[in-house]
């Protein structure tokens, strides 16, 4: 199943990773900002904005990185500023693995897709939209809303 709000696809193992540090993760996309990326971030400046319902329905967050001219503001020159306060959902990125549903990113050029990846690393980056998004998905898979 695609998920075209997060430009993810659902899949049954997580395939292996590594980063090519192209940025696209940082651009036009819906990077959810949860309580203790808050807390990470304090001090760096004016970075995120309020989610939509339908954005808090998907992700169990109530804020979301700000974008400027489609990039996240965090992004300076190719490169995250904060990178060591990053986001979870950053830290995750291309993955999302909750309880029930592994998630990868469908444009992500680090991803292999002929190897196999460790999906517990990525399970506790998803804590924050887990159940949000489990709750989603099964909505979605009978036909419904997700809001």
């Amino acid at each position: 199943m695609i998920v075209p709000e997060l430009e993810m696809e659902l899949v049954d193992r997580i395939p292996g990773f590594q980063c090519r540090l192209c940025g696209r993760c940082c651009r036009r996309k819906l990077i959810a900002v949860y309580g203790r990326d808050l807390e990470r971030l304090r001090g760096k400046g004016d970075f995120c904005d309020d989610t939509t319902e339908e954005e808090r329905s998907l992700t169990g967050a109530s804020h979301k990185m700000r974008m400027e001219k489609g990039k996240c503001v965090l992004l300076k020159d190719g490169r995250c500023a904060h990178y060591a306060e990053r986001p979870d959902t950053c830290r995750r990125h291309p993955f999302l693995v909750t309880g029930r549903n592994i998630l990868v990113a469908m444009t992500c050029p680090g991803v292999d897709r002929s190897s196999v990846g460790n999906p517990r690393e990525y399970r506790l980056l998803s804590e924050g939209i887990g159940p949000g998004l489990d709750r989603y998905l099964a909505l979605r898979s009978r036909g419904r809303r997700g809001i």
